[in-house]
């Protein structure tokens, strides 16, 4: 993700000066120009200082206009005062029968002196309330304490507790982890119109052993051999690549030092919508140790660019971020960030804020281990490009429903020597129901590369199966 160039606001206030000017002289002008009028107008025809000359009738209409004035003045003073009365004597007679959807619903605060949340206790502890003169533990919320402008999100979106373990503050949680968290900077090679050239690159990544090994994204090492890492302690590494997965976006580096600190992994498994996350990292390339703060918002978020359904948060996350570590309330890294969205889709310009993903923690452990063992990690693939077939275009097409619909197939692919072709239909692998592409794949990866699977599919309203042999990701 590149940077945006910072959008200066000169012209625009300099354009506001003009119009401004320019709008208070066309307002001065024609009100200048209504006074000159108006007062030259009513002393037309007289010297300078002289009256209109005034008749016996001009006396007479003077004393009419004066007891018009005193009647109409004493006609409103009856009115109000009418009006007063006519308020005080309702009031008084109906002030206990005020119609139910005038009222207003009595509302009773919680007390201050208890929590409005159960405060957990761990094996061992004893469970008190705190007494009225008492301070209210860490781990509670007090309702008043919002009410008076001490809103906290760590205290309002904390993870389910876990036996054994300690929730700790964001300050607490940074003191933690933020030391393993170190800044990556490469270059990659990329070809354009003048061919072949160097491009600097800058992620993050996490220390996982005390003798170097660091993981991070695969897009960040690219084809690269070493990297150079940046601590957070402002000690600097060189560092040689282990392997990569870049299907699954996942490499691990490795430096030669020794008594590291590193993180805690987590269990991604155990996350609920809506607790604390905290992302740490290496945005722009130039803020290392940047701390951002949010919520988990969904699980299991499924996108073309992974395999593996993504973890969603609203913490901030920048070009820079990629390979950093997502954690939670306990200090535990739960996520690998890997990517945000910037426009709300392919062919829009509104840009969107708040959305970011990360690879939950859980679904990389195997691929982490596989990669230090051997440098790589295989995905089974069978070679084909599909989507989740929806109602509508199976009525329209004609085409069994519900199931899979191969999009493309790969040249020379598994898929391909098995005979599946563009509009085949899967709904069923290795025995099971496919209805969607996440059917499709979590039965898949149950397999390596080099088994045997079963696939039944349609083609067209006629009932197929066939038995493919799975490649590999790296083939």
């Amino acid at each position: 993700m590149g940077q945006q160039p910072y959008i200066h606001s000169d012209d625009y206030s300099g354009r506001n000066q003009q119009n401004q000017s320019s709008y208070n002289t066309n307002y001065h002008s024609p009100y200048q120009n209504y006074q000159n009028n108006d007062g030259g107008g009513d002393q037309a025809g007289f010297g300078a200082g002289d009256d209109p000359p005034r008749g016996r009738r001009g006396k007479r209409n003077g004393r009419n206009s004066n007891l018009a004035i005193g009647i109409i003045i004493i006609a409103l003073v009856v009115a109000i005062l009418f009006s007063v009365v006519t308020g005080l004597v309702y009031f008084f007679s109906f002030k206990d029968k005020v119609p139910s959807f005038l009222s207003r619903p009595e509302r009773t605060e919680p007390e201050v002196s208890k929590p409005s949340v159960a405060i957990e206790t761990l094996p061992g502890e004893k469970n008190t309330e705190p007494n009225s003169g008492d301070t209210l533990p860490s781990g509670s919320v007090n309702r008043n304490d919002n009410l008076n402008g001490q809103f906290s999100i760590a205290d309002l979106a904390r993870p389910l507790p876990q036996e054994g373990k300690t929730l700790l503050t964001i300050p607490e949680i940074v003191e933690k982890v933020k030391p393993a968290v170190v800044a990556i900077y490469t270059t990659v090679t990329t070809r354009g119109w003048m061919g072949y050239t160097q491009v600097p690159i800058a992620g993050s990544g996490f220390i996982i052993s005390e003798d170097g090994y660091v993981v991070t994204n695969a897009h960040v090492i690219g084809d690269a051999k070493s990297v150079h890492i940046y601590m957070d302690d402002g000690r600097e590494y060189d560092a040689d690549v282990v392997g990569s997965d870049p299907y699954g976006d996942i490499a691990v580096v490795k430096m030669d030092a020794p008594d590291l600190p590193t993180v805690v992994l987590g269990e991604s498994s155990k996350l609920v919508v809506g607790e604390l996350a905290i992302a740490m990292g290496n945005p722009t390339g130039r803020l290392r140790g940047t701390v951002t703060s949010g919520i988990v918002s969904a699980l299991g978020r499924e996108l073309s660019e992974s395999p593996i359904p993504l973890i969603q948060t609203d913490a901030a996350l920048n070009a820079g971020n990629s390979g950093g570590a997502l954690v939670n309330a306990y200090g535990e890294v739960i996520g690998i960030n890997q990517l945000k969205i910037i426009y709300s889709n392919a062919s829009s310009e509104e840009q969107v804020q708040g959305i970011s993903f990360a690879i939950p923690i859980d679904e990389t452990k195997i691929i982490i281990e596989s990669i230090i063992r051997t440098g790589k990690y295989e995905w089974p693939m069978i070679g084909i490009q599909v989507s989740t077939l929806s109602e509508t275009v199976a009525k329209k097409e004609e085409l069994h429903y519900p199931g899979v619909l191969i999009i493309d197939v790969d040249e020379g692919s598994a898929g391909d020597r098995a005979g599946l072709q563009p509009g085949d239909v899967i709904v069923a692998a290795d025995g099971d129901t496919v209805k969607t592409t996440r059917d499709l794949s979590n039965i898949k990866n149950r397999f390596r590369p080099g088994d045997k699977m079963h696939l039944d599919y349609y083609r067209g309203l006629r009932k197929r199966s066939a038995e493919l042999t799975l490649q590999s990701s790296m083939d």
